[in-house]
């Protein structure tokens, strides 16, 4: 990994839109933010430690800033790098392969955070699509909160990033995740420096997605049908398990959208034989206190 590339900035496009283009007004969010998932850590969680790896949710902030939150909880004190991993919204990409982009700065309202590049030129398993990478908003949401835990704590954190929207086998994840930890190297992996985090919202339901196996309701009980699937989903990734994810992807054709960047970082976090824990799970549902059919869940996994 180089701190070497083209000189790009990597600018806050949904600044002013999809959270608060105002410094004092985000960083006012992001702590109320941290309290808000403060206040559901359980027992368990709280006693969880630092996190090396996560799945983050990427809604606009009024949805998934409680789920992001969790990661400033749980960062270690020593975190200097990240690794975001991001389904592609906007743009058609290969399968079992990541696509890329060289930035030498991520833009945020609360300040900028510097870029590195994850793989160099001779990595066989990847695309390079700038423009993709630019208008994503799947890898945005986070980089406030890292900005603000920079700006916290007074310490450099780099950012690279990667799209990757389709992972078709078991082993496919593991030889991706594989590739992360060489990229990384051991070192990185040893001083629990580096961080590496998949963006991935998880089902959205209802007819304005498509997707209304449990019929078109209003009201909890559909959501709460959800959440049990959603939940067993997320206990299998936090538990390392791939054979049960895809077989239940397979048998249910959920719209997790993340999924894919989700299995690579269970898969990357079985390799240093991490522990998982599903840190927090709720739907817009609860966020708005409307209980309209169409809803989408957020999920916060992490493993130490």
């Amino acid at each position: 990994m180089e701190n070497k590339g083209t000189q790009t900035m990597r600018a806050a496009w949904y600044a002013g839109t999809w959270y608060a283009a105002d410094p004092s007004a985000l960083r006012k969010s992001i702590s109320q933010a941290l309290k808000a998932a403060r206040e559901v850590e359980n027992e368990k969680l709280a006693s969880f430690g630092p996190a090396r790896f996560a799945v983050l949710p990427h809604a606009g902030l009024a949805y998934s800033s409680r789920g992001i939150a969790h990661l400033l909880i749980h960062a270690p004190e020593n975190l200097r790098r990240v690794i975001i991993l991001a389904p592609s919204h906007y743009a058609q990409i290969g399968s079992d392969r990541f696509t890329t982009g060289s930035f030498t700065s991520f833009n945020t309202p609360i300040g900028s955070l510097e870029g590195f590049t994850l793989f160099d030129k001779t990595y066989p398993r990847q695309d390079e699509m700038i423009a993709a990478l630019q208008r994503e908003h799947a890898v945005e949401m986070v980089l406030p909160f890292l900005a603000y835990l920079q700006e916290e704590r007074k310490r450099s954190i780099t950012v690279s990033m990667a799209l990757i929207s389709q992972v078709t086998t078991a082993q496919n994840a593991r030889q991706l995740a594989q590739d992360l930890m060489d990229a990384i190297g051991p070192n990185e992996w040893d001083n629990g420096a580096t961080m590496v985090i998949a963006s991935s919202d998880f089902t959205h339901y209802g007819e304005r997605f498509g997707y209304a196996p449990f019929g078109v309701v209003h009201g909890k009980t559909v959501s709460d049908t959800v959440r049990v699937s959603d939940l067993e989903l997320a206990a299998h990734l936090a538990d390392l398990e791939l054979g049960p994810v895809f077989l239940q992807q397979r048998q249910q054709r959920s719209t997790i959208c993340g999924l894919a960047a989700s299995l690579v970082v269970s898969a990357l976090a079985a390799l240093v034989s991490s522990k998982g824990i599903v840190a927090d799970y709720y739907t817009s549902q609860d966020v708005l206190g409307d209980y309209s059919a169409d809803f989408v869940a957020y999920c916060t996994i992490l493993w130490r």
